[in-house]
């Protein structure tokens, strides 16, 4: 085997004073010791910072820790991605935690089959709710290979199979597949982007069915939280910038036009559900007009006449 790559594990740290020190605690326990910690300090009001200092001596010159004004995820992660000197990169919350052997599995995988990413699952967990609810929110592919020779396969069997898995924090990839790829900044559902674009920019990528990422469920997170504006617009500025990528590359494959729509038919859903099915013809057409160079006649109908396109699906149903 090869010798050991530097895994740089990057975390964004936003008051989770609670949580901290049990996802800082998972990290230590890694059976695979070849790694750096990046904790990005994104301008916590509580505790946090704290914590992260008091480990610093527990972690043997392996963390460092980054203090800077509050910027949001985006730009917490991309800040790590800039001070990252390893040939592996992982991403982690610091409100959830990951089982002792995720490193070891997942570069020894990356590294006999020479890939350049590793895709894994996750189990949700949250007290007080129950197992039947929870298990909603895990995150299970069901994928018919451990193997893809290319990225765009990877992602058309994952759409096929009804649940595409964008999370950030259950994938391992090389650094040297992708060193320009960043998060846009300032918006929700970030992963949109960057995980679409890093499959389909991976030659050879590697599937286990492992749990690796444990995810933790609690209230006013951003998966839970109730819907404004801002998830509207994550989801198209998503969507623009896939576009822009697209234009430039001129990759207009089946799937990623069905997924190009779907994050626009995302955010014109949030918009409608948070103006109450209001929302002006006037918009709609702003709406359409602005992805107009792929969107389908499903969305555009969707968007247009979201009532009756309920009641059609209800009917053909």
């Amino acid at each position: 085997m090869k010798e050991e790559p530097l895994v740089s594990i990057i975390l964004p740290v936003y008051n989770v004073e609670l949580y901290l020190a049990e996802c800082l605690d998972s990290v230590l326990r890694q059976t695979y010791c070849n790694f750096e910690l990046i904790a990005i300090n994104d301008g916590s009001t509580d505790s946090s910072l704290e914590i992260l200092k008091s480990y610093i001596g527990k972690f043997s010159g392996r963390l460092l820790v980054v203090n800077q004004e509050n910027k949001g995820l985006s730009a917490a992660r991309n800040a790590g991605l800039d001070k990252l000197t390893g040939e592996l990169v992982y991403f982690l919350d610091s409100d959830d935690w990951i089982l002792d052997n995720t490193l070891e599995k997942c570069v020894k995988t990356l590294m006999e089959n020479d890939s350049d990413l590793v895709i894994f699952n996750a189990k949700a967990f949250c007290d007080g709710m129950p197992s039947e609810i929870l298990r909603s929110f895990d995150y299970n592919r069901k994928l018919p290979r451990d193997i893809y020779e290319d990225g765009g396969e990877l992602l058309a069997d994952s759409m096929a199979s009804g649940f595409y898995i964008v999370q950030s924090c259950c994938y391992i990839y090389k650094f040297s597949s992708n060193p320009g790829l960043k998060f846009i900044d300032g918006i929700l559902h970030e992963d949109n982007y960057f995980t679409t674009m890093l499959f389909l920019n991976s030659s050879r990528v590697s599937v286990l069915q492992d749990r690796f990422f444990q995810r933790r469920i609690r209230k006013n997170s951003i998966t839970t939280s109730s819907l404004t504006m801002k998830h509207a617009i994550g989801y198209y500025k998503s969507a623009e910038q896939l576009s822009k990528e697209l234009s430039i590359s001129k990759v207009y494959s089946n799937e990623i036009c069905k997924y190009y729509n779907y994050l626009v038919i995302s955010g014109f859903n949030v918009e409608n559900e948070i103006s109450n099915g209001s929302v002006k013809f006037t918009r709609k057409l702003a709406v359409i007009y602005e992805f107009r160079k792929i969107i389908n006649f499903k969305v555009l109908f969707k968007v247009l006449f979201p009532e009756l396109y309920k009641a059609l699906f209800k009917l053909v149903k």
